[in-house]
């Protein structure tokens, strides 16, 4: 009878060696490693991802002062946007003005998060980008903006719908292959 192994290509003849081998018992230290990484990869720390996404809500926000001044705050003079609407007190101004300032870091975020991340924003979802809307109105306040909470209730219900609208849009057109081929 022929062995086996003639019978095949080097590379099968190599994994037929491997089969056949003994096996070998990695050392506890890395099998530890190992399990720490992947641990880290499939549920990576809330507050890591909350940084990230808060870097990337900062940055966007903070590119919208030059052409959008939030609550008089800004790095022009002029309002450009307050001047195409007549009433730039008004209630929908107010809710476009927190969609604009927040809602632009969250429709980028989800292209520099990675899936697992997204997955656990989307279960926070409705916690944090309320927060980062209460964080900007605090933050506006220290920088010596006049803010009345007629004005401060609609901008910070503009900014969380449309931070949450966005992000949630995103992910969603993001994904959708992958969705469809899990359904």
């Amino acid at each position: 009878m022929r062995d086996r192994k003639e019978e095949y290509s080097d590379w099968e003849k190599e994994f037929l060696e491997f089969v056949d081998s003994d096996p070998v018992t990695p050392p506890a230290i890395l099998t530890e490693k190992l399990r720490a990484t992947i641990g880290d990869d499939l549920r990576p720390a809330l507050w890591k991802i909350f940084a990230k996404l808060g870097g990337i809500q900062a940055v966007c926000a903070t590119l919208t002062l030059f052409f959008c001044p939030q609550f008089e705050v800004g790095f022009t003079k002029h309002d450009h946007l307050a001047d195409l609407v007549q009433h730039s007190e008004g209630v929908g101004f107010m809710l476009v003005c927190g969609m604009i300032f927040l809602s632009g870091g969250a429709v980028i975020a989800p292209f520099f998060l990675r899936k697992v991340e997204m997955k656990a924003i989307e279960r926070s979802v409705l916690v944090y980008f309320p927060t980062a809307a209460l964080f900007a109105v605090m933050l506006f306040y220290l920088l010596g903006a006049d803010i009345k909470w007629t004005r401060a209730l609609p901008w910070f219900a503009g900014g969380t719908l449309g931070s949450v609208i966005g992000f949630e849009l995103v992910t969603y057109l993001r994904f959708r292959n992958q969705h469809s081929l899990l359904s």
